[in-house]
């Protein structure tokens, strides 16, 4: 690794403009125009103590070692491939979960008619990777070890001011020890849309999303199906004085197994970038709410579900809680010290949204309440820092503090939780 950082520095000594990596210099050089190799190395520390708010500790390396192959023969033609390998280290928890471990396998595989960005329409098959707006409801979250990907059919049409994605497939589920494959059961849907000139300095984002599950549990019945619809927008732009606004709401409605489902969330920010010009200095205060379950045994399911995100500080840098029956308060500051480091603070503040329900982690109750805990979870101090070394080389290190509130203390969850991450990214 060091040496490969090293030999980066050199060409960025002896180019100009945006420099290749090693093995894509090679390939220009080397290779017809309409192949591209390429690639990414990432090695990040995560040392956790008050694991599940308890008197608990971990520390581990994870290593995510990606290698892309493009070919684009003619103008309106692309097949893309891309391996993964994605382990962990040094983790006492055995085995390592599959968020974090996928050894050797084929992340994504696609052929692409059309062009997608500059072409009226384009059609992408296969596996593939989705990501809108903040990445709230649909992504593919670079923050996560193995990523997520779907199996299926994209359409993306361009008219004017308007992008419309349509898709349909289904998310693969990550296997330890085999090859990914679609999520059985599972049936996933959508439209997409973005204007851009409608409103001005700012983007409008209509979206539909349509979730088909198997062998889903109900609050009174037994297993049945899961159908939900889950229908918003989001609306980010500038306004005078330096200031910029972003505005996410989504209502869920639909069955689980028979039993009627009616939830909701929103996501609402205001930023101010101050005049100073070398610094950049930016602060900014946040609001998010979603919906939680009222009663776990009256057959109405009130907890959002906020489907396939990317979760990575939308509540946090220590990443404890979810966009599911949560009130969460945020301000913060974001700041240049140079031009290529940016280092951030923030401070949030966590409710319940109903105290009847309890704290969410990858759509299960990991935390339940009994209603007489109170609503207050906590409150987290972050720190984050972000160093571009090169032009292909990333630095990102985080620290979260979480002080337990008073339903965690009640819950018998009173430690505090500490994350501290490090991480470098090299691609080549």
């Amino acid at each position: 690794m060091i040496l490969l950082i090293a030999a980066q520095r050199g060409t960025l000594a002896q180019t100009g403009g945006q420099p290749e990596g090693l093995i894509s210099r090679y390939a220009g050089s080397e290779l017809p125009g309409w192949l591209r190799l390429g690639g990414e190395e990432r090695v990040r520390l995560e040392a956790l103590g008050g694991i599940g708010f308890k008197p608990a500790s971990n520390a581990y390396l994870l290593q995510r070692l990606r290698f892309n192959l493009e070919a684009a023969p003619v103008r309106w033609l692309k097949f893309s491939f891309q391996a993964q390998d994605a382990r962990s280290f040094l983790t006492n928890v055995s085995p390592a979960p599959s968020s974090q471990k996928d050894p050797l396998d084929l992340r994504l595989g696609y052929v692409q008619i059309g062009e997608a960005e500059s072409g009226w329409i384009s059609v992408r098959a296969g596996r593939q990777s989705l990501s809108f707006g903040e990445g709230r409801l649909v992504a593919d979250p670079n923050w996560s070890n193995v990523g997520r990907t779907l199996d299926g059919v994209r359409v993306t049409v361009h008219y004017r001011g308007l992008r419309l994605d349509g898709f349909s497939g289904a998310s693969d589920r990550i296997y330890t020890d085999g090859f990914d494959t679609p999520t059985p059961g599972q049936h996933f849907h959508g439209l997409n849309g973005l204007l851009d000139r409608l409103i001005p300095n700012a983007v409008l984002e209509p979206y539909v999303f349509w979730r088909l599950e198997h062998d889903i549990r109900g609050e009174k019945a037994g297993p049945g199906h899961l159908d939900t619809k889950t229908a918003g927008f989001r609306w980010a732009g500038r306004l005078p004085a330096r200031m910029d606004y972003g505005v996410e709401v989504a209502v869920q409605r639909g069955r689980q197994a028979g039993e009627p489902v009616a939830a909701w969330a929103g996501h609402w920010v205001v930023g101010h970038t101050l005049k100073e010009q070398r610094h950049r200095p930016r602060v900014y205060v946040e609001f998010n709410r979603a919906s939680g379950d009222r009663d776990a045994r009256d057959g109405v399911h009130g907890a959002f579900d906020p489907l396939f995100p990317s979760a990575h500080d939308k509540f946090g840098v220590a990443d404890q809680f979810t966009w599911t029956n949560s009130v969460h308060a945020r301000s913060g500051l974001q700041y240049k010290l140079r031009q290529n480091l940016t280092i951030g603070t923030a401070y949030n503040s966590f409710w319940l949204a109903d105290r009847h329900d309890g704290i969410y982690s990858g759509g299960k109750v990991v935390i339940g309440s009994n209603g007489q805990q109170g609503s207050h979870i906590g409150q987290e101090a972050d720190f984050q820092l972000q160093w571009s070394a090169t032009r292909l080389t990333a630095v990102d290190a985080g620290f979260g503090h979480i002080f337990p509130g008073e339903f965690l203390r009640k819950a018998g969850r009173g430690s505090a939780y500490n994350c501290f991450l490090l991480g470098i990214t090299q691609r080549f």
